[in-house]
């Protein structure tokens, strides 16, 4: 991995950090190191000891304003990072936060795309592809600040986001937040506010898109990959986003709900707005069928890796051979072999489980908690 800086303009090795790798491309802290991981770089600091930035606002009374660290990552895609970062630069965002770009392993010009529109950016190089996951990882451990907003490459900014998503993690039980996100291509809700129900043995996501439903705080089943803020020190706790299911998809899904697992939260913030093109990545690169052999697999995992309650394991054992049996009837092929793909994964699965702390809160609890916000719907 090499870490590139625009200023110096020659690649160098990052330093080891107190971050050791387990489950593959998974980090946590070594023993005795805590949550800290590397040294934070030096400056002004609130109470908190989280980093500041001082401003000047509206009256000439200086003010402090938290900084973070932006971590963007991609693959063969600079026109999407340049959009990106322009956003940022053109709501005055990039000039608060540590811009931290993660190529991995592209072979088109995201180098260059990176610094012709943010200088001072932080170029992170994996020597080849591997994965969503993983390059959030890299990321994240890079970072140098404790609140991390990730971004997704195809995400803009269309005003100023940052503020009402940092002001949440004065709770130290926050582990996330997500911004209000709407679909590029017409506008409408494209996530943020989300709940979950095992449904057929599987975990089915219901998105709030009614604006009236969107309008309020609330807790959310997940913090969407695409973009969020979240606690360094807890993600890294964690072990990060599982690159069991690489390639992509259920990462984030996976991670929120291994967070409430320990007691954490993940909450929804209307007043932070951004803008996502989804699937411009993952969609011309993949055709349709692999996608959804992808997806179903990692539903499927979801449940194997996280569910404890015996009453939902018992309905999934039940309605896999269903659907198993169902879609060879139909002649489709893609849910069995999305199942048989899961399953040469099982042993890892066992692992993770194994070494998983006693969860605090149970599958009921936190599938309950997080659908509080669908009552407006009545």
């Amino acid at each position: 991995m090499e870490v590139l800086h625009r200023q110096k303009g020659i690649p160098g090795r990052f330093p080891r950090s107190s971050l050791q790798p387990v489950h593959g491309d998974l980090f946590v802290p070594e023993a005795g190191k805590g949550l800290a991981g590397r040294k934070r770089s030096r400056g002004a600091r609130g109470r908190s000891g989280k980093a500041l930035r001082v401003t000047a606002d509206s009256d000439g009374v200086m003010a402090q304003r938290e900084r973070c660290s932006i971590v963007i990552p991609t693959w063969n895609a600079g026109y999407l990072v340049e959009r990106c970062l322009r956003s940022l630069n053109d709501h005055g965002e990039a000039d608060r936060a540590e811009i931290v770009v993660v190529d991995d392993g592209s072979t088109a010009d995201t180098a260059e795309r990176t610094w012709a529109t943010c200088p001072d950016a932080v170029l992170v190089r994996h020597d080849g592809n591997r994965g969503f996951a993983a390059a959030c990882n890299t990321g994240v451990s890079r970072a140098s600040h404790e609140i991390v907003v990730l971004l997704n490459n195809d995400v803009v900014a269309t005003g100023p986001f940052l503020d009402p998503l940092l002001s949440h993690f004065r709770d130290e039980r926050v582990f996330a937040v997500n911004p209000r996100v709407y679909q590029a291509e017409d506008g409408r809700p494209g996530g943020g506010l989300v709940r979950g129900a095992m449904h057929c043995g599987l975990l089915r996501l219901r998105w709030a898109e009614r604006e009236s439903l969107r309008d309020g705080r609330a807790l959310t089943l997940y913090a969407n990959g695409a973009a969020m803020a979240m606690s360094r020190s807890k993600y890294l706790a964690l072990g990060g986003f599982d690159t069991l299911y690489a390639p992509f998809y259920s990462e984030d899904l996976d991670l929120s709900y291994r967070a409430y697992q320990r007691g954490w939260t993940v909450l929804y913030e209307p007043e932070s707005r951004l803008t996502h093109e989804h699937g411009a990545t993952i969609g011309v690169r993949h055709d349709r069928a692999f996608i959804d052999r992808v997806s179903a697999r990692n539903r499927i995992l979801f449940v194997w890796r996280n569910v404890r309650d015996l009453r939902y394991l018992a309905s999934h054992i039940f309605w896999m051979m269903a659907r198993f049996l169902g879609a060879v009837l139909k002649g489709d092929l893609t849910f069995p072999r999305a199942l048989m793909d899961a399953a040469r994964l099982v042993d890892a699965v066992r692992t993770r489980r194994r070494t998983d702390p006693d969860p605090v809160a149970t599958d009921r609890e936190i599938l309950g908690s997080t659908s509080g916000w669908a009552a407006r719907e009545s």
